[in-house]
This record gives structure tokens, sequence and C-alpha cells, in this order.
């Protein structure tokens, strides 16, 4: 007996020192992930070990997790007019509303490491959290009479900071429109005619095939190179290959881009695919942990997808191929329902009978928006992802309001990538028609009073 006792103690002994040498180990060369509580969210998971990127100011401190949170989310929230903004909530006015739920703070609805609790969009509160300060709806508008309150966003009526393309104004606006607009065509990309229209001297860099006397790999590189849009600017090898490099990280290739495309560097590090390479992460966990790549993904992926995910994922370094950026090189890597389900779409034969102007994956992912006098593509392919809404910008370019809306709401019709049309009509459009009729009632009594 006593030696079994003596065996017991001794390997617990030799595992608590194993543990705790490891554990020293991981403290000392700064991996702080004992420290982390549960899961991160499906927004944060590929940075869960940057913990600084968060937590600025240690482990404790609100108001710097709260910088934190805009430091990466302040522009998006700008740009989309919030509609919760926190100077809502300092208006003393409605400081009994904090007492419930403090909506000046962004993890008051968005709390980390707590997958047990945590929803779409990363909110870990009950899903009728509307409740706390819009109880009185239902007295104050007759049409929201035994609506749930956890019914708010899933219905696609509301969203909690971007209201954009739902606000009531808007809708009457678009109310009635056709399912497929007369004018449906998406914006004309123009970075590169704007580009050439600034430096009318340059002359496109010609390779003839005379010069390429061997099938080698660099020739073969030369020849795709020569009809790409790089050589139609006067990019040559030396542009990129400074001082003879020929190999890059993927943090490099990112910044070699970014030299003539810093516009587009900063949207693709803003998305999923380029986060971890963004230059608001510490600069050290960039170094070590590197570039996001297909198998760390939480959605399904291709099982031969491999390799970083860089600018030259998707564009080829030297052909700059669009096209086969704007569907292959997704397909390559998604394999979820919606994706395989492209190529069965409406969707894919517009794009097969004209790329340019055709949907492709790219068309709804990567969104052609106007900045100033130029459409240049949106690099961050998850800005107008979730909530579905946020993807009515790109359908109101070929579809109506009403028919867009629905779409967006149907689940079963977006994993078949919008197969057919919408089961069912939106109902935000019913109580639209019904709000107009008594708007229009109300002004005929006040002409009749008159």
């Amino acid at each position: 007996m006593k030696s079994y006792q003596f065996k017991f103690w001794h390997y617990g002994l030799l595992l608590t020192l194993v543990v705790g040498a490891y554990a020293s180990y991981n403290l000392t060369a700064d991996d702080k992930s004992l420290f982390i509580t549960g899961e991160p969210t499906h927004g944060h998971h590929q940075i869960e070990l940057a913990c600084t990127s968060c937590h600025t100011d240690g482990f404790s401190g609100e108001e710097s997790i709260q910088q934190s949170c805009l430091s990466c989310h302040a522009e998006e929230l700008e740009l989309a007019d919030d509609s919760h903004p926190r100077k809502k909530f300092l208006d003393p006015r409605n400081a009994q509303l904090l007492e419930t739920l403090d909506a000046r703070q962004c993890i008051s609805c968005h709390t980390e490491h707590k997958q047990q609790i945590t929803r779409e969009m990363g909110v870990s509160l009950a899903g009728d959290f509307c409740f706390h300060c819009h109880s009185e709806i239902a007295e104050e508008r007759s049409s929201h009479e035994g609506m749930g309150f956890e019914t708010c966003a899933s219905a696609g009526c509301h969203n909690y900071h971007d209201n954009g393309t739902l606000y009531e104004d808007f809708l009457i606006a678009h109310v009635g429109q056709p399912d497929l607009l007369e004018e449906a065509k998406l914006p004309t990309r123009t970075a590169m005619q704007s580009w050439l229209q600034e430096h009318p001297d340059t002359h496109p860099l010609q390779v003839q095939q005379a010069d390429i006397q061997e099938e080698t790999a660099a020739a073969e590189i030369a020849a795709a190179w020569a009809q790409s849009p790089h050589a139609q600017v006067d990019v040559n090898c030396s542009s990129c290959h400074a001082n003879g490099q020929m190999q890059f990280t993927s943090a490099e290739v990112v910044e070699q881009c970014a030299s003539c495309h810093s516009e587009q560097r900063e949207s693709f590090t803003q998305g999923k695919h380029g986060m971890r390479l963004s230059s608001k992460l510490p600069q050290e966990f960039v170094q070590q942990v590197g570039a996001m790549t297909p198998h760390q993904a939480w959605i399904p992926m291709q099982s031969d997808a491999s390799g970083e995910l860089s600018c030259t994922s998707c564009h080829g370094p030297h052909d700059v191929d669009l096209q086969f950026a704007a569907v292959e090189s997704c397909l390559s890597c998604h394999s979820d329902e919606h994706s395989l389900a492209y190529k069965e779409s409406p969707h894919f034969n517009t794009w097969q009978a004209d790329p340019e102007n055709g949907v492709s994956c790219a068309s709804c992912h990567l969104p052609r928006e106007t900045h100033g006098e130029q459409v240049v593509v949106n690099h961050n392919q998850n800005h107008n992802l979730r909530p579905n809404e946020k993807m009515l910008p790109v359908c109101l370019n070929c579809h109506g309001a009403e028919f867009s809306l629905a779409a967006m709401a149907d689940e079963k019709l977006i994993s078949q990538n919008f197969k057919h049309k919408p089961a069912d009509k939106h109902e935000t459009f019913d109580l639209i028609r019904d709000r107009i009729a008594r708007i229009s009632k109300s002004k005929n009594k006040q002409t009749q009073s008159q």
C-alpha cells in the first residue's frame, strides 16, 4: 500500500512539474492561451492569441476595451450612420435605461469568450433585448401589436447599428419596384481608366513573342505579365522585385502591393481574409502567427485548399486575371452550400454570358463602390455579409427593394444561392403600404376640413 501511495505521489509531482514548466515557458514566451476562458466569437477567432489587440491595458478596464473595439469598428459604424451611437446614451434623459443595459459599452452586448450564450453577430444578449428600451412600441404603433421582441432583427425589419436600407422613408420611396429593374447593371470599375487619364505619357510595356526564346518558367511569367494591367501601366519586374528579392512572405506581398494599392490593402486587412495582416494588430503577433489559411476557417473549405491568404491568393502575381479572381479563386477554397450552388444559379449564367457585367462571387462579396469620382472594389469581403440586409446596396443595382429584402430574409434561398425567386413576400412592405394608406387618409381629412 505504501509503495502504491509513493508511486502515486511521485507521478503526481512529476505531472505538476511538467505542467508548471510548460506554463512557465508559455508565459515567458508571451503565450497567454492559458488565460483564455472560452472560445472567441466567429469574428475574432483568427486573432484570439493577440490578447493585446483588445486588452491594451492589461486584463482590466472597460474603457480600454471600448477603445480597442472602436479602433477596428469605429469607421464602419460611422459609415453606417449608427442608429444607436454612444452619444445617444450620454443624454441624461436616457440615464434610467442604462441601469438595465449599459448601451454605451460594446461589451454590454458583445461579451467575448462566451460561446454558450453567443448568437449571430457576436451578440451575447437574449434575442429580445430590444424590450429594455422599447417595451411600449405596440402602444405607440398599432402595426407592431402581437410581434415578439425576438423578431425585431430576425424578421429583417431592424438592425441595431445600421438601418440604412430599412428605415421608413427609404422603404416608402422603393415600394412597388419591379423584381428586375429595367436598367439592371453593376457599376463599372473606373480605377484603371482614371489612372491612365492622370498619366497620359504612360506607354504600355511590350514583350514580343520573338523576345521569348525558351519555354522556361521565366518566359511563361514574362508572357503572362505582358498581357496584364501591370504591363499596361508601366509596372515592370523591378517595381516589385527590388534588390532582386524573389520570395515574399504573405505580409511582404500585401505591403508590396500596397505601394500602389493602398486603399485595397486597407479594406483587405479589415476583412477575414486579411485581418491577421492588419497594421492595427501587434506586429509581433503578425510575425509569429502569419496570415490566415483555409484550414483554419470555421466554415467548410475544400480539402485541397492550402496556403496563406494574401493578394496573390486570388490575383496571380504576374497575370492578374480578374475573371479568375471573381469566381474560381473563391470556389477553390469555399465548399459551403451557398458557394457550391453558385454554378447552378441564374447569377452564374449572367457572368458566363458577360464576365465584366455579370454577377460573380466578387460582385456581391467584394462590391464595387463609388468613392468620389471613382468606382473601386471593396476588398473587405465581410463588409456587407452580416446582417443580410447589408447586401441590399448591391442587390438594388439590379432588383427592386421588395424582391431583394424577401430574398435576403429567405435562409433556404440563400443556401441555394438564389436559384429561384423568393418563396414569400416580405411582410415589412405590407406594413409600409398600410402606413402610406394611413398617411394619405389623414391628408385627405385635413384637405376636407379646410
